[in-house]
């Protein structure tokens, strides 16, 4: 919302500016009247094709979009009314008699242009990536995996291999502005690794929710403590991104208990174990795929600590982020091997 503020501004920009061409350029030429209509569309377009690139590089969801639209056409509405009857002193029926489309005048059409571009490319990028999305994706054959994968890789090989940790930027997300954060950065990617961690039951009949959703992009790691801050709402928009692929292990476990959280339909979920079992690897454990095809040692310290803390330790951190990070790293080396 900070951003489309800032946005809000280029617009005022954009008005003063047209505003003065007109009165020195197209006024001259065309007359009164006529400028104010050719400087108002004018407007109309320059304001569409800045909107377009906002909405291009943020990425919100049609919902959000028509929000920041309305948020512009009422600051917009209410500057005119604050500076120009507040503080120039011109009378309301003035101001008013813009609005009035059956005497010429077009002011209107610059608040649809706000109100409505931003939700209109909202939902055409959204129809974009649907269009992205293979409808029935076909396997690849077995054959395509190269033969030193598709073997058993023992405890005793694994313990042998370098100890692998992310050492890469994590942030645990725990407030609605490290949230807004987050979606804006995820949204920017085209592959996602993605867990979740619950707190262990240890006793018959015990069950917990899951506290914690992991997910990697290509600069971070974002943990979501969603037993501490309400995500349902964006992390739905993620889950039902078909331009975003969600690449974990397990992933069906994962998607039935976020799903007695809060509804969502997913979309491009991607299971890198029913990957490597379709090629051929029997075996779909992330730190056996990791081993094998990465080449490195996870550690399984942290898993059956207490997740729904409020404050995660360094260890918890280190556990969860890693995960979610060799998810990626996994689904990145089979789209390399051709297996995706």
């Amino acid at each position: 919302m900070l951003r489309a503020s800032l946005v809000w501004l280029v617009f005022l920009v954009i008005a003063v500016s047209s505003g003065a061409l007109r009165e020195v350029l197209i006024a001259p030429w065309l007359g009164e009247q006529r400028a104010q209509q050719v400087g108002t569309l004018l407007v109309c377009l320059l304001l569409a094709g800045v909107i377009i690139l906002f909405i291009r590089r943020e990425r919100p969801a049609p919902a959000v979009a028509l929000v920041i639209g309305a948020g512009w056409t009422l600051m917009t509405v209410a500057f005119e009314f604050t500076a120009f009857h507040f503080i120039a002193g011109r009378p309301l029926s003035e101001l008013l008699a813009a609005y009035d489309l059956s005497a010429g005048h077009l002011w209107p059409l610059v608040l649809f242009t706000e109100l409505l571009t931003p939700w209109l490319s909202a939902m055409r990028l959204a129809q974009m990536r649907v269009a992205r999305v293979p409808s029935s994706p076909k396997p690849k054959p077995i054959a395509r995996l190269p033969e030193q994968y598709r073997r058993m890789i023992a405890k005793e090989e694994i313990a042998n291999l370098p100890l692998r940790r992310y050492d890469g930027e994590v942030r645990v997300v725990n407030t609605a502005e490290a949230l807004a954060e987050a979606m804006h950065d995820i949204r920017r990617e085209s592959v996602v690794g993605f867990d979740t961690e619950t707190r262990p039951a240890f006793q018959k009949g015990e069950s917990y929710l899951p506290s914690l959703v992991q997910v990697a992009t290509a600069r971070r790691v974002y943990l979501l403590q969603v037993q501490q801050l309400d995500c349902s709402r964006e992390l739905a928009e993620l889950l039902a991104d078909p331009r975003i692929v969600k690449a974990g292990v397990a992933l069906a476990g994962d998607i039935g208990q976020l799903k007695r959280l809060f509804p969502f339909a997913a979309a491009a979920v991607v299971d890198i174990g029913q990957i490597a079992k379709r090629h051929g690897n029997k075996q779909s454990g992330l730190r056996n795929l990791a081993a094998l095809f990465l080449g490195w040692r996870m550690a399984k310290g942290a898993r059956t600590t207490n997740w729904s803390a409020p404050s995660l330790t360094p260890a918890q951190i280190g556990y969860a982020a890693t995960d979610a990070w060799a998810s990626r790293e996994l689904y990145l080396r089979f789209e390399e091997l051709g297996l995706t």
